[in-house]
């Protein structure tokens, strides 16, 4: 639990939320994590971080326009630590996405209402990136 308070008491919901208004920095931002999912492996949250891919990017693109602002702003915090090298637990270390796979999986849970909201109305989530 103290992996979240570090991340909400850090400024990734600020920059977060300076993506969140900037077309240009999300759709940059939904690039970024098709190159992160392109890689091998990524085990049991390839299927989150794909819902997540599409989430964003149907944002980035118009497709989905009815969203909540509050859980878009928590998946792009979680999404910009994920993708940056330097956080809590550095990813070369063992045991390095400990943090970012607590983080993901926070963000999942606080937004879990509007993301099964998106997927009754996803267009085309698959492996697209």
């Amino acid at each position: 639990m103290s992996f979240i308070v570090d991340f909400l008491q850090s400024n990734w919901i600020t920059k977060a939320t300076k993506c969140a208004y900037n077309l240009r920095r999300l759709k940059a931002l939904v690039f970024q994590l098709g190159l992160f999912l392109s890689r091998k492996g990524l085990g049991h949250l390839r299927e989150q971080l794909n819902l997540m891919y599409c989430y964003l990017r149907d944002i980035a693109t118009g497709k989905y326009k009815d969203y909540d602002i509050c859980s878009l702003i928590y998946i792009i915090a979680a999404t910009l630590y994920l993708l940056s090298p330097i956080d809590m637990i550095p990813d070369f270390l063992p045991m390095g996405f400990v943090d970012d796979t607590t983080i993901i999986i926070w963000a999942l849970n606080v937004s879990s209402k509007e993301l099964e909201r998106y997927k009754k109305q996803a267009f085309d989530c698959g492996e697209s990136y």
